[in-house]
Formats: C-alpha cells, sequence, structure tokens
C-alpha cells in the first residue's frame, strides 16, 4: 500500500469483481476477444482512500471484468486499453510452451512403449 494524500495507506489497484452484462452488451461481437466497455467515474472502493477514483469494466462475452483506478480520465483509459491489448495477445497466443501444456515429452511416451 502507499500512503495517499491525507497520509493514510491507500491501495493502488482496488479490487477487481466479474458481473454478467445483458445480451445487447455482448452483441454480434466475438465472443472471445476483450474489449473496453466503459471508464466512468466513482468514489474510492472499498478499503481505499482519495479521489480521482475511476471504474473500468472490460468485456468477453457473458463475462465483465470490473476495477478501478485512480487518475485522470485520459490516463486510466489508455492504461486499461493496454490492459485489454495485453488480454487479447495473450487470449490468441500461439505458443508452442502453451500448446504441449500438460502432455508429456515425446520422449517418455516412447519410452514407455518400449518397456511393454
Amino acid at each position: 500500500m502507499m500512503p495517499s494524500d491525507s497520509g493514510a495507506p491507500r491501495k493502488t489497484d482496488a479490487s477487481v469483481s466479474v458481473e454478467t452484462p445483458s445480451a445487447s452488451a455482448t452483441g454480434d461481437a466475438d465472443v472471445m476477444t476483450f474489449r473496453l466497455l466503459s471508464v466512468r467515474a466513482s468514489s474510492a472502493p472499498a478499503g481505499s482512500v482519495g479521489h480521482n477514483w475511476l471504474e473500468y469494466r472490460i468485456g468477453q462475452g457473458p463475462n465483465v471484468i470490473k476495477g478501478y483506478r485512480r487518475g485522470d480520465m485520459h490516463a486510466v483509459r489508455a492504461d486499461v486499453e493496454k490492459i485489454v491489448i495485453a488480454l487479447n495477445a495473450r487470449r490468441s497466443s500461439s505458443s508452442p510452451a502453451a500448446a504441449n501444456r500438460g502432455r508429456r515429452p515425446a520422449a517418455a511416451a516412447k519410452a514407455e512403449q518400449r518397456d511393454e
């Protein structure tokens, strides 16, 4: 935690919650793509102090991630857009490590076949 303007501790990032949006919020877009739904002024989240809090919502299909950031609208929107880009890059990653996660190495499978 970092000290706030008043010297009391504050959270740098508040908790994140998930909610289900209305059917119109999901539309016909690719339901697996993350997208910024909104950024709006908010009061400080529970356990936090200070002013200039904004609430953001990121959607993916029927899922909504809701979080809080302090700052001006322009800076927070830019930060959250970077988060959305990173989430989409991670989702669409086709790295070999991700594709092989949970699989046994080929050498181990061949060794078991020889032992039989």
